[in-house]
């Protein structure tokens, strides 16, 4: 099978050698390396890192939520304290209603974990007096010097603070200042309530969320293996296919595949037959040479007896199969290379160069080729092509022209558009279809082996675009050539 150079490498090898593929080494490099392990790592990480978010969302949320009901709760302790509040004495003790305490009974258990008092403060905010529940018995306040500060500098705002007590047990704390139409100072009022239980209650909701999520992302995990086998079938039946074309088995992808993979399908069809039309078009220009070849080759076995002129007619003759080989040479290296992937060349300047090759080739006819090319003209191949392509057509307007060529360029739907116009005889209508097969010549009078044409119509139609003859505005011929358009 012919080797076309514009297949990437690694998709010849895949066809024709596969198990000449480089061994990957390494554990990531092996998962990494493979569309299933990169999908796999990628919902592992995914569903891993969805999962420990829903987790870590819950838990707050929970410790949250039964923090603000433990809260709530000290604020109606808070009320009640408030309640029982009645004044103080001409010594500033405080009175209070101890029937409207609160009647829990963990409040009269000594460090019970909860807690209630007063505290009065002196024109320093610093402790002058308490009256702390039963619960707390003769032990230290769970409360701080910096809170009753901040507490009695703004009075009847509810503060909120975590701390222990003398046992080491986690509380909650309350507190809030009140003002006495009698005192200038606000009393401070304080409640605390145990929080043990609450904080094993969120740990033990956060182990069961882990373990939960853990089952689940097992579960998402095993499904996605199994949704992995099959959303990826169609590639192994690719894969399969693909071993059958190198064995010969067929010579096409065929078949239904998904609408993401058809685009796949179609480009490696496309290589394949443009694979195939590479050998087509190899065997064609052989076949252009020994043409070529034929008639320098006839005449000299003709003329070998006429001995005078023989050494000159040698030299011509196989200078032109010398230069009839060289082409057809680059000819079968132009069908290889016809749609290289990532080509391009812009048409002006290939174009100027051009015109003043044939300028000098045609001076004494005092031809001036003018150029209306314009700068979005880019053509999707090679330089050398391009310059194959219209260097035949210009090189053939001079050839026949009076005084005039001309060549325009512009681009149209995807497209450029190249027409090279010459002020020369032309060719009839009857004849123009001809002129383009190969070896065919309008004229025998003039040098030239019939060839320029077909070799232009052949390359156009390797990159898929066409060669068309026509009537110039200038008398002459019009030759139109159009090939596909890189983006400008």
């Amino acid at each position: 099978m012919a080797t076309d150079s514009s297949i990437p490498t690694g998709v010849l090898q895949t066809i024709e050698h596969p198990q000449e593929q480089p061994v990957r080494r390494g554990l990531i490099s092996q998962i990494w390396g493979s569309l299933r392990g990169r999908i796999f790592t990628m919902a592992l990480l995914a569903c891993t890192g969805a999962l420990l978010a829903c987790a870590i969302v819950l838990t707050v949320l929970y410790r949250h939520e039964t923090q603000r009901l433990i809260d709530a709760e000290l604020e109606k302790t808070l009320d009640n304290l408030t309640a029982a509040l009645l004044y103080t004495d001409v010594e500033g003790r405080i009175v209070t209603d101890s029937n409207a305490f609160p009647n829990d009974p963990r409040f009269r258990r000594i460090l019970s974990g909860w807690y209630f008092g007063y505290v009065i403060v002196d024109a320093d905010l610093e402790i002058s007096e308490t009256l702390p529940s039963r619960s707390l018995w003769d032990s230290d306040l769970p409360i701080e010097d910096d809170w009753i500060r901040e507490v009695a500098s703004d009075p009847g705002v509810v503060f909120h603070y975590n701390t222990e007590d003398v046992r080491g047990l986690p509380v909650r704390v309350a507190m809030s200042g009140i003002l006495l139409p009698d005192r200038d100072l606000p009393i401070v009022i304080f409640a605390a309530q145990d929080r043990s239980s609450v904080d094993h209650a969120t740990k033990s909701i956060a182990r069961w969320l882990f373990w939960s999520f853990v089952g689940v992302a097992a579960l998402l995990l095993g499904g996605m293996v199994l949704v992995l086998r099959f959303v990826l079938r169609p590639l192994n039946q690719i894969e399969s296919a693909l071993e059958e074309i190198r064995d010969g088995r067929r010579k096409r992808l065929t078949g239904k595949y998904l609408s993401e993979i058809d685009p796949l399908v179609d480009s490696v069809n496309h290589l394949l037959d443009h694979n195939q039309k590479v050998v087509d078009r190899a065997r064609n220009n052989v076949g252009n040479l020994a043409h070529a070849l034929k008639n320098p080759i006839t005449v000299l076995m003709n003329e070998s007896d006429d001995m005078p002129g023989y050494a000159q007619m040698v030299q011509t003759n196989a200078e032109s199969m010398w230069s009839n080989v060289e082409h057809y040479l680059k000819r079968a290296q132009t069908a290889a290379n016809a749609e290289i992937l990532g080509t391009r060349t812009v048409v002006g300047p290939a174009a100027e160069d051009l015109a003043r090759t044939i300028e000098r080739l045609n001076r004494d006819k005092g031809l001036a080729v003018k150029l209306e090319i314009d700068e979005d003209v880019v053509f999707k191949g090679e330089r050398q092509d391009l310059d194959d392509l219209v260097g035949n057509l210009m090189e053939n307007a001079g050839k026949w022209c009076v005084s005039r060529v001309c060549v325009t360029g512009k681009r149209i739907n995807g497209q450029i558009e190249l027409v090279v116009d010459d002020d020369g005889p032309g060719i009839p209508p009857e004849h123009r279809e001809s002129a383009l097969n190969r070896g065919q010549r309008h004229d025998e009078t003039t040098p030239g082996t019939g060839l320029g044409l077909s070799i232009v119509s052949d390359t156009a139609e390797m990159y898929g675009g066409s060669l068309s003859l026509e009537d110039s505005p200038l008398g002459g011929l019009r030759a139109r050539l159009q090939l596909p358009a890189a983006a400008p």
